[in-house]
């Protein structure tokens, strides 16, 4: 039995501690990649293994263009229980499907490589976007990924105490960035934090005034600047290429977002009205 949908926001109530850092980052140096992975083995340990030969601690991956064989993924649902604000949809099956947009979050959980997917595709003539369960997904087809890989930080899953999730985390190691320039950040945002204020605030922790964004999470509901708004308060999201801050200009992020109730949606984040449901992984790098 799942709880009732929150209304408002006053019905989204996260079980812990409020953390005290809404906005954790650490810097890192991040450098634009292309990963190579081969058709009939599974994502993520071409992924590990490309990780382990190049020296980064994560990476922030564009998957779109892939092409999936068979997989299985679920989609923002309400608690299934009384402490959880919001949980996923029962699983749901692929017959295998070319990614249209897709972001991964490469980082570390239990000691090991782990992938926190975001996905957007057309399958039986629907639109989709889900959040896909790494360990089910194999590569139909050869493919180039485009991506940065980092240094100096890592996304490591550990038990958020203000949400009760296993998340990711931000690690700082210091220490792997003698010799590099801290170009990047990542962040993992607090439950309420609005998106765009956010990244506005972070940005300013980077050298220049521009500077792109990439990641995944979810909001609390949206609204969009070029589009109707979000009303549903559990969603998932993906961030859109071309996400950033040109050089003296507007911070601009486009979207996309799927809520409870599979309403897909799409524009750019109106500032102060996309606050984060649980959390939003980001990476901010720096533009020349």
């Amino acid at each position: 039995m799942r709880r009732p949908a929150p209304h408002t926001l006053d019905d989204i109530r996260h079980p812990g501690p409020k953390a005290q850092d809404r906005l954790p980052y650490a810097r890192c140096n991040a450098t634009m990649i292309e990963c190579q992975v081969a058709a009939d083995e599974p994502l993520l340990n071409s992924l590990g293994r490309w990780a382990d030969s190049t020296g980064f601690s994560s990476a922030v991956l564009d998957l779109s263009g892939v092409h999936l064989a068979a997989f299985e993924y679920v989609m923002p649902d309400r608690a299934v229980d009384d402490r959880h604000a919001a949980w996923y949809s029962d699983t749901h099956f692929s017959k295998g499907a070319k990614l249209e947009e897709a972001v991964a979050i490469l980082g570390w959980r239990d000691g090991g490589w782990f992938a926190h997917i975001h996905a957007y595709w057309r399958e039986n003539d629907t639109w989709h976007l889900g959040h896909l369960l790494p360990e089910t997904l194999t590569i139909a087809d050869d493919a180039n990924i485009a991506g940065h890989g980092l240094i100096g930080a890592s996304f490591d899953a550990s038990l958020d105490l203000e949400t009760e999730f296993t998340l990711f985390r931000v690690t700082s190691d210091r220490d792997a960035m003698s010799g590099k320039t801290a170009n990047a950040l990542i962040t993992t945002l607090a439950p309420f934090t609005d998106l765009h204020d956010a990244i506005t605030e972070l940005g300013n922790q980077l050298s220049g005034t521009g500077y792109s964004v990439h990641g995944l999470g979810s909001l609390a509901g949206a609204h969009f600047e070029d589009g109707p708004p979000m009303t549903g308060l559990i969603s998932e999201i993906l961030l859109q290429n071309g996400a950033a801050k040109a050089h003296n200009g507007k911070l601009s992020l486009p979207l996309r977002t799927v809520d409870l109730n599979k309403g897909l949606f799409q524009g750019h984040a109106t500032p102060g009205k996309c606050p984060t449901l649980v959390t939003n992984e980001l990476l901010l790098v720096a533009q020349d």
